[in-house]
Formats: C-alpha cells, structure tokens, sequence
C-alpha cells in the first residue's frame, strides 16, 4: 500500500535520504511505496528485490504507475550502468532501502513521533509488562500516554487489537499522528526483533530504550542466536544522541552487551549488586510480594499484586528511567503499585476458589522456567502446568518446554493452544519428545477439557499454571475467540460454588 503526503504537500527527496551514502539530484515527492503495482503518483519506489533483472521489472511496473524515482539495495549498482538511458527514473543505491522507506512514512506524516516523547522497549521476554509497569509510573506522573504492543495499541483513549508486536512503518507513522493529535506526552513502542530485523522503527528517534533481556527466541526467523541478539541491539542506533538506554545488568548476555552501546546508561539489578537502582525483595506471597527500590540515598517499598522476580526488574527498569526523567521515588512507588494486572503475564484467575491459577505467556524455555519458578516459590501444595506448544516456526524449543514442564511442576497437562500451529500432531509430538517419562504427563487434545482436569484436580494450597500464546491473542479470521481467562472464570463460578460456607450451613 502506498503512502501519500499530507494534505497533498511534497517532500525533499533530501530529506529522505539524509545519512546516505549515495548520488542523486534534487527532486520533491508525494508518494512512496514498496508495491510496484501500487499507485505512485509523483512517487519513490522502494526497490527490495535482490536480483537485477527482477529489480528492473520492477521499476519499470512502478514508473508506469507514477514513480519517478527509484531506490535499490546498494548490492544492486554492480548490476547497473549509472548512464543506462534505459531506466524509466532516476535510481538511487543505498545501504537498506527500508531506512529510506521509514524514513519517508514518517515524512509524510510531518513526524509526528517529534511532537511526543518516544521509549522504545526489547527484550526476549518481559517487554509488554514492561510497558504495562512504564505506562503506569508515567501516568502516575501526569504524562498521557499512548502504547503499542503485543497486547494492542492504546491510542491515548481507547485500546484497539492488533495483529503484529510492532507495526509496519506506514502503519506506526499513522498511530503516531493519531496519538499525537489526541494530546499524548508520550509513546511506549514495544519492537520485537523480527520488526527490528525488518526496519519497521526507521525514520523514529527515541528517548529512550529499555532492554529487558537477551535470551533465545525466533531461531526460525533468525537462523542463530547471534543473529537474533544482534537484531535486538539494532535498536539503540534509534536512539538519540542524547537518549537514555537502560537495561538489566543481573542478565548475563545483556551486561556482556553493554560496551556496544554508545548513549547514557542506567542499570539495575537485584540486591546484592552494584548498577544505577537496585531492588530488595522483602516478601513473596500467594497473591501479592513486597520489594525495595533503591536509588542512591532513596529508597521506597512497593507491595504488587503481581509476582514474580521478572516483575521486580520491571519496575527497576520503569523506576531507572522515570528518575531519570526527575520523577520522584514516591509517585515512583504508586505508579507501579496501580499496575494491578497484566493479560497474560502470570494474570491470577481469583474466583474465591481454594488453590491459584495463574494465566503466563511463556513461549520460550527461560520464561516457562522462571513463570514455573515463581509459582514454586508461593504454593504450599502441589503446581500443575497446562501447557501447549508455542505457536511460532522454532519448533526446537518445544520438547525442552515439555521437560522443563515435567521437572518443575508436580503435574503437567499437554493439550493443544486456540491458534492453528499449536494444534498439530506434530507439535504434540515434539513436546512428548522432551519427556522423560512420557506417562507422567496427561495428553488432552481439547484445551477445554484440558483446563477442566487441571482445575478438578486442583485442591487446598495447590496452584494452577496455564501456559498459552493464547491466554491474550485475538481471531482476526473469526473476528472473535474466547479467552482461557473467561472460560476458567466461568467454570470455577459453575463448579465451585457449593464449596462456599455460610453461617447457617
């Protein structure tokens, strides 16, 4: 889909290739676009094709429907004469032209990221709480804000569905005007790696980026760990000369990283540690925990109802940053403490029933680790996993989920997830893989019945883990589904309710 001008305005075609390495003359755009079929109306053309002759075609397709000029992947210009009078328009190599593209979505719009501040969060896991706990402290600071994420995008007002983490260039420039024209302060964008990988940030600058871990995640798309590693740093080049980075030293890979990042650093980790501001656990119970933030001389207790350490490096990260920003510690504090809930993100399902249940996204080996951690640390009595196969193309990290499923939980349930590819007999095939007695788990391939066994065999002080990509995704196909939250609620309500005790019992 192309992307038009403002009110009809031009653009120096300057402007677009600022930072770049490359020849051109002097022109004003309108438009621009990557589809050669798509109307381009006194337009740029963003060439991605990696082959000469398809490249060619292609800008001969995209002249004929406006575009007057033309930019190629730099690996391209071998391939071309610079004085081809052939070419339909003028043909410019760079280093990537989706930096060009972004930037020029952005243009279009007037910059709207300009007019707001801009925090960019990564991280292999943790990244949307992360923003949940941001957005609180900041809203507890007066700021209005808008998000974008996982969860969906919240334009200042309302919170709409999304369908990808972080939005493609022309569609996060047209969130940013949204938001912008609403009155927002400020934006959270929360930037997978496959969006980093993909440039969909080109043309932003950021305030400030928070990076919550580095782990493994997406080998399917990256090909290898360094590859993904080095497509989650790629978001500090976005970063302003000025902007602050803030990152979790406690994390090894992340702290072996640091040296790569040239902007002022905040770190933080949990007591005992030497890092910008610090954490102090105090207390962890069934359904809340109590914990320090220490910064310097100050220091101010939070009690959450949300548990977990990955919660407590959230709210460092939120706290590092906000101080930095010369918020005080005390709206610090209730900020952080207003965050009663995250969907998906160990969510408890509290319906007076007498053992937990807690909803968690965990999608990788390290997260299904530290959500199964966490629910060891505040259950008297037995832990059940429901768990399905995480619904992306890293099949490898399946059956070392099942395993670590079966040595952390006394009872594991495997059944299938809402969304197509959780729902294979090759997924449960790969999750019955990493077992090592493959009778101790329960296989119950309807997710309802699955739920049904876990939540009837649960009794006093017991706790009920349901992992699922699922817990808080959205059927663009059906327009509609229904959350494990919902239908947990709904039985719990049905089947539980003749265990309540009344003085005339």
């Amino acid at each position: 889909m192309s992307v038009f001008a403002n009110n009809g305005m031009f653009v120096a075609l300057s402007t677009l290739l600022a930072g770049e390495n490359a020849s051109f003359e002097e022109t004003r755009i309108s438009s621009c676009g990557r589809d050669a079929n798509d109307s381009l109306s006194n337009g740029l053309f963003i060439c991605l094709s990696a082959d000469a002759n398809g490249a060619r075609e292609e800008i001969e397709r995209a002249s004929r429907n406006g575009a007057i000029v033309a930019v190629l992947p730099r690996s391209l210009a071998s391939s071309f004469n610079a004085t081809d009078q052939d070419l339909p328009c003028q043909t410019i190599f760079v280093d990537d032209p989706r930096d060009v593209y972004g930037r020029a979505c952005h243009a279009f719009r007037g910059y709207p990221g300009r007019r707001m501040k801009l925090i960019g969060v990564t991280g292999s896991a943790g990244k949307t709480s992360l923003t949940y706990v941001l957005g609180g402290v900041l809203a507890e600071a007066g700021m209005r804000l808008g998000l974008i994420g996982s969860l969906g995008v919240y334009d200042g007002a309302k919170l709409y569905p999304t369908n990808a983490t972080t939005p493609t260039p022309e569609r996060l420039a047209e969130l940013l005007d949204r938001m912008a024209s609403a009155g927002c302060d400020c934006v959270i964008i929360e930037a997978s790696s496959v969006g980093l990988a993909e440039k969909r940030l080109a043309g932003l600058e950021l305030d400030a980026v928070c990076l919550t871990n580095l782990r493994r995640d997406h080998l399917d798309y990256h090909g290898s760990v360094d590859q993904y590693r080095s497509a989650k740093m790629q978001i500090f080049s976005y970063l302003k000369p000025s902007g602050i980075a803030v990152c979790n030293k406690d994390d090894r890979v992340t702290e072996a990283a640091m040296h790569l990042i040239d902007h002022p650093l905040l770190t933080v980790g949990i007591q005992p540690t030497t890092c910008s501001v610090s954490g102090t656990p105090v207390e962890l119970l069934g359904g809340e925990q109590t914990f320090y933030i220490v910064a310097g001389s100050d220091a101010a207790p939070i009690r959450s109802k949300i548990v977990g350490k990955e919660h407590i490096y959230n709210s460092l990260e939120a706290a590092a940053l906000a101080l930095a920003w010369k918020i005080d510690i005390k709206t610090i504090a209730r900020g952080v403490e207003r965050v009663e809930s995250i969907p998906g993100r160990m969510e408890r399902v509290d319906c007076g029933q007498p053992f937990a249940v807690y909803l968690d996204r965990a999608n990788s080996p390290d997260s299904l680790t530290s959500a199964l951690e966490t629910m060891r640390a505040v259950t008297r009595g037995s832990v059940y996993c429901v768990l399905c196969a995480p619904n992306d193309g890293d099949h490898s990290k399946r059956p070392l989920m099942a395993r670590i499923a079966e040595t952390n939980a006394d009872f594991t349930v495997i059944t299938s997830g809402v969304l197509a590819g959780t729902q294979t007999s090759e997924a449960f095939d790969s999750l019955r893989k990493g077992l090592v007695d493959a009778d101790s788990a329960q296989f119950i391939e309807d997710r309802k019945d699955a739920l049904v066994w876990a939540l009837s065999h649960a009794s006093v002080d017991d706790a009920v883990l349901v992992v699922s990509q699922d817990v808080s995704s959205y059927d663009f196909n059906k327009d509609y589904f229904v959350p494990d939250r919902h239908f947990i609620k709904s039985w719990l309500s049905e089947n539980l309710a003749s265990a309540e005790s009344y003085w005339f019992n």
